[in-house]
């Protein structure tokens, strides 16, 4: 099963950059096979949602806001594409080659037929997503733990 695992956010953003954070601890980390895409897509959600076609699995890193949930919360969940029905078709999505919003990667991708398999969303609640460099130390206290939830996934068994 061809596997990418994909950060989205801007890292100009304080704890909006979580995802692109974490790509850069991944992209020297021993243990990840050599057969995973890692990759840092930034702001660039069209050119993300584009590239999905390519793999059957797709672990998402990313800073998630979910409603009553703590700064530093952390997330991890599979987003089958069924979930999607009611979010806005291709044709009703605003598409921007530099912004990055999670929904719109998968609508995009779903409209497409270029959905994968397997979606996953890790990340963790922000606290800061004001302009400046840098992760809160809630958000950057549960890095360790998120890594250690990608390596969970990678290991487990995928269904063909």
């Amino acid at each position: 099963m061809k596997t990418f695992i994909c950060g989205v956010g801007n890292k100009l953003k304080g704890d909006d950059g979580l995802g692109p954070y974490i790509i850069e601890q991944l992209e020297n980390d021993p243990a990840i096979p050599e057969d995973v895409r890692v990759a840092d897509f930034g702001i660039s959600g069209f050119k993300c949602a584009l590239t999905l076609s390519d793999y059957d699995r797709v672990i998402f890193v990313d800073a998630i806001s979910l409603p009553g949930s703590e700064p530093g919360k952390p997330h991890c969940f599979e987003l089958k594409e069924e979930q999607l029905k009611d979010l806005p078709t291709l044709g009703e999505v605003e598409v921007s080659m530099h912004e990055t919003d999670l929904t719109k990667i998968l609508s995009t991708a779903s409209a497409l037929h270029f959905y994968p398999k397997q979606v996953y969303v890790i990340g963790c609640e922000p606290e800061d997503t004001s302009v400046k460099f840098g992760l809160s130390k809630s958000v950057s206290d549960r890095v360790p733990q998120l890594i250690d939830a990608i390596h969970q996934l990678l290991a487990e068994e995928t269904e063909d």
